[in-house]
């Protein structure tokens, strides 16, 4: 059975829709990923010098 023309041009475009929607998913959770772990790098970092300059 055949398909469609536009059965399939509607398909193309809700799966590039769908990997768009993906790929800004992926992109947003890394970045906050990457942040976090700056963050904290920071934080660790300062709290170590904090305790370098309580205990010497």
């Amino acid at each position: 059975m055949p398909r469609d023309i536009n059965t399939d041009s509607e398909e193309q475009t809700e799966s590039a829709d769908l990997k768009d929607s993906q790929n800004s998913a992926l992109l947003a959770a890394s970045t906050i990923i990457v942040f976090s772990a700056i963050y904290w790098a920071i934080q660790i970092e300062s709290v170590k010098e904090l305790l370098i300059l309580a205990y010497g």
